[in-house]
């Protein structure tokens, strides 16, 4: 009787997009070989090119599963049309957890594409630019709605607060990835939020 030889295992795309969105991620694109794509993701490079296009296709392709997995979740609070300041809140404590977890100094996917990427890369430029819209355009609803229940004051521009607090998450996370401490950061994203009581 012939002894079965274990076939490998298949490929799977949704996995090796996971895989190869924690790489960039954490390493950046051009600190990410195609090389090191393929060993960690079990694909050959046949399978990457194949499914997802060449390196910078991948790239494209984990911004948006990032997107979907980390920023959706992340911005969950602000999706419903009543989101209010203890929402806007909801998000930063979100923001501080999830960059608070010890020698985790990825920071922010779009915002280290925005850096690496956003200047050389009209692609990543428009994906990243999409992303901080889309923020922007949450929180300014969310602040419309304090300010109408009285969460912010009526003297605060609602548009000009945005942009703040837009800037205060994509600071901390890079605050993070600098390696500031989690006490220093907690105490920038208090600072941001006094306008909301």
């Amino acid at each position: 009787m012939r002894r079965r030889v274990p076939r490998p295992k298949a490929f799977e795309p949704a996995e090796a997009l996971d895989c190869a969105m924690e790489l960039f991620w954490r390493q950046g694109y051009a600190a990410t070989p195609l090389d090191r794509l393929v060993r960690r993701t079990g694909a050959s490079r046949y399978g990457l090119y194949t499914t997802f296009g060449g390196k910078r296709d991948l790239y494209l392709a984990s911004l948006e599963r990032y997107s979907q997995a980390v920023m959706d979740p992340l911005l969950e609070p602000l999706e419903h049309a009543r989101a209010s300041a203890r929402d806007i809140r909801a998000v930063f404590d979100r923001v501080l957890e999830l960059i608070h977890r010890p020698g985790d100094r990825r920071g922010c996917l779009m915002c280290n594409a925005a850096f690496e990427r956003g200047a050389v890369d009209p692609a990543s430029a428009r994906r990243v630019r999409r992303h901080f819209d889309r923020v922007r355009r949450l929180l300014r609803r969310a602040l419309a709605n304090a300010r109408r229940d009285g969460s912010v004051s009526r003297d605060r521009s609602v548009p000009d607060y945005a942009d703040h607090l837009l800037g205060a998450a994509a600071g901390s996370f890079l605050l993070a990835r600098s390696g500031m401490t989690s006490g220093l950061i907690r105490r920038f994203v208090e600072t941001a939020l006094q306008g909301l009581t």
